[in-house]
């Protein structure tokens, strides 16, 4: 599809037969954040080191992990995931929430859910600033 950078998320069928795709850098930045987040590593068939280990931290259910280590573990497959894919994103604040801040917010989340609330900026494209919110579980 003419002017199509990527594919929105969940897919929706666009016109004669297409899927509906983002067609500005922010969208498809934006889009392509939450797709590697939500990837689990191993999960690609070709390249199974794209994604992060978020996933497995949250479904851990032998290793009992406290919340605060938790969240710098998170943090850091974030900024790893961002750092090795995504280059031209720089992290500008990143905030994660679980079950036990998330009330500050007013969110409800489950004891296996987190919620990614980062702001970045995007190099190559006059230093566009944007953010991204999204909740992650097993």
């Amino acid at each position: 599809m003419a002017g199509t950078i990527n594919y929105s998320f969940p897919l929706r069928k666009f016109r004669q037969g297409f899927f509906e795709g983002n067609q500005d850098t922010i969208r498809a930045t934006r889009e392509n954040i939450k797709i590697l987040l939500m990837t689990k590593k191993g999960e690609r068939v070709i390249n199974g080191g794209i994604g992060t280990n978020i996933p497995a931290l949250l479904g851990s259910l032998f290793e009992q992990i406290v919340p605060a280590e938790l969240e710098v573990r998170i943090r850091s497959e974030i900024e790893s995931a961002l750092r090795t894919w995504m280059p031209e994103v720089s992290l500008v604040a990143l905030k994660i929430y679980s079950e036990i801040n998330a009330q500050e917010i007013g969110a409800s989340l489950d004891s296996n859910q987190v919620l990614v609330r980062m702001k970045y900026v995007l190099k190559n494209a006059d230093q566009l600033v944007d953010s991204v919110q999204l909740t992650l579980s097993p």
